[in-house]
């Protein structure tokens, strides 16, 4: 789980240690999209169109909430945990929903589950849970993952296997990005 790596220290933002901030009700908005984006994703051959505009709702919500955190100067400490907890229960549990209707390889939801367990036990272990900050590799899997994903999301939805497979391979080396930012994320929750 990790911070923006622009973020500021309490000192410098206004909104630091406010909890309702524009960016923060987004956050809550994204968490509160992952269920039903989950059970979309699940009925994906009834409704495609809605498992595709769910989970693209929840991947914009992620950049969304950072943009305007940013632009308004609301970072917030509450924003620095909620966000990436946000982003990392939904993208396993969509993950976990896409691997069991067939869309996603099996060892992509083990990569990402399994690097995220790791990496949350070592934070949880170090009381760096928040504090950890963001890659280049992080932000990279997180782009590529949530734009593979809504495609993979999409060939059903548009009745395309092409735009499936492009998804597919998005987010298959998102998974090995995924690994590498693991690594990375590792080794500071050891270093706090």
């Amino acid at each position: 789980m990790a911070q923006h790596q622009d973020a500021p220290g309490p000192a410098e933002a206004p909104y630091y240690h406010r909890v309702v901030t524009v960016p923060n009700v987004i956050s809550v908005l994204r968490l509160t999209l992952i269920v039903p984006a989950v059970l979309a994703v699940l009925e994906i051959d009834e409704r495609p169109v809605r498992a595709l505009v769910l989970v693209a709702l929840f991947s914009l919500t992620d950049w969304v909430d950072g943009v305007l955190a940013r632009a308004l100067n609301q970072r917030s400490r509450v924003g620095e945990v909620m966000d990436p907890v946000a982003d990392r229960l939904g993208t396993v549990a969509i993950a976990v929903a896409a691997s069991v209707v067939g869309l996603f390889p099996w060892w992509v939801l083990i990569v990402i589950a399994g690097v995220d367990l790791v990496v949350g036990v070592a934070g949880i272990l170090r009381r760096s849970l928040g504090t950890l900050r963001v890659t280049r590799a992080g932000k990279a899997k997180t782009a590529l993952l949530m734009a593979g994903t809504v495609l993979v999301l999409a060939g059903p939805a548009w009745n395309s296997t092409e735009v499936t497979e492009v998804g597919r391979i998005m987010v298959q080396v998102a998974a090995v990005l995924h690994l590498a930012a693991g690594v990375q994320y590792f080794r500071q929750a050891l270093r706090r």
